[in-house]
């Protein structure tokens, strides 16, 4: 069965209907002390300096670790379950996989088919239990970089995490890649209300896998497939053509080699330097964002900092984004989920909860911390060891 087969079968009894009953003010959050990354590879994750600087930085004894499994295996439940365990993020290949094991999921993840993060939420009845919950926060990590950006180019406006262009605007967004990443980046570029947002990949199984995901944006018209330079002449760089304001770049860090990855440099090359006439938001729009007055280029890869397509978006004029903004974002919105114990987008996105002194303290960590070195081999928990049994819905 395909993912989007049996995830729409599994989630209508999966999504968390409670998530109206948190507040950003509650101060009930689990009281476990450790906190795991399950995925595979780990070794060269920046995440656990990352996160356990910050639990330096508030005073705790937390600590954040590795748990390297390329499966959802019964000892990586055992470790959910625990009641040591305080939070955790889940990275590849695992982010769908791990769906089916917990007790629910947010809207966010349910759109995406994707979760990174774990939240243990307090039950509503005070007997001490807990209910886990995934989570999606990379997309805060993409819509929090760009926003961030918008406020520099933008000081003297109030932008609010809720702000987004009105939808007469014709700001248009696009993403590079396909997978999780882009379906996470898709989601993020429709809540900041640009309309259409086009895909740029060179594998038409995955363009096809994030329209099933996204039926109503493809039925408005959006998610389409620039496959050539000809199209995007037809489609975006024609007078009543929509202006492209974002692009999020979620494709590997690696230089092309075949002619399939040469046309994605080539089709992205030609977005990239279509003239650039800012939009006039509609008189009468409420809590609107502002217009760039650079566009943003946001790339989620990081390793190197200054990818091949970050080179080229810089050099067409575009305001470019590293990697890590995104990185530090999403982490900070886990952070904040995990001591609420609320995985809302709403707490994941307040900047009150760690505050930013210790914020500021993780941003210099990652600024100054250059590629993890792996010395020794990574072993995988589930080289040898079959997935857990999928629990039975009751």
């Amino acid at each position: 069965m395909r993912i989007d087969e049996w995830m729409q079968a599994l989630l209508p009894l999966q999504v968390w209907n409670n998530m109206g009953n948190f507040s950003s003010s509650s101060t009930d959050s689990p009281d476990g002390k450790s906190f795991r990354l399950f995925g595979y590879p780990l070794a060269h994750s920046a995440s656990p300096a990352f996160h356990n600087e910050i639990f330096k930085a508030m005073g705790t004894d937390k600590h954040y670790s590795i748990y390297s499994t390329s499966k959802v295996i019964p000892g990586m439940l055992d470790e959910i379950r625990s009641d040591n365990l305080g939070g955790a993020a889940v990275t590849m290949p695992l982010k769908s996989a791990i769906i089916p094991y917990l007790d629910g999921i947010s809207p966010e993840s349910q759109a995406t088919g994707a979760v990174n993060t774990l939240v243990k939420v307090p039950s509503p009845s005070e007997n001490g239990t807990c209910s886990i919950i995934g989570t999606n926060t990379d997309i805060l990590g993409v819509k929090n970089a760009l926003l961030k950006y918008l406020r520099q180019q933008h000081p003297d406006v109030l932008i609010s995490n809720s702000s987004r262009y009105p939808e007469n605007l014709g700001g248009a967004g696009v993403v590079f890649g396909g997978g999780a990443t882009t379906r996470s980046a898709v989601y993020a570029l429709h809540t900041i209300g640009l309309h259409p947002i086009y895909l740029v990949n060179r594998d038409v199984d995955e363009v096809a896998q994030v329209r099933a995901n996204f039926p109503d944006l493809v039925k408005a018209g959006s998610l389409v497939h620039l496959t050539s330079p000809t199209l995007v002449e037809e489609l975006l760089a024609q007078p009543t053509s929509p202006k492209v304001l974002m692009i999020v770049g979620a494709i590997p860090a690696i230089a092309p080699k075949t002619k399939e990855e040469r046309m994605v440099y080539t089709t992205a090359s030609h977005i990239l330097t279509i003239p650039y006439e800012p939009l006039v938001v509609p008189e009468g729009s409420v809590d609107s964002l502002p217009i760039p007055m650079k566009r943003l280029f946001l790339e989620m890869a990081y390793k190197p900092r200054l990818t091949p397509m970050l080179q080229v978006a810089t050099a067409h004029g575009w305001e470019p984004i590293v990697g890590t903004e995104a990185m530090l974002e999403q982490g900070y919105a886990q952070q904040r989920m995990w001591i609420r114990g609320d995985p809302s987008m709403a707490t994941g996105s307040d900047p009150t909860i760690l505050g930013e002194e210790v914020e500021k303290r993780a941003a210099d960590l990652i600024a100054g911390l250059g590629d993890i070195v792996v010395k020794e081999a990574e072993i995988d928990r589930a080289a040898s060891i079959d997935a857990a049994p999928i629990p039975k819905l009751n």
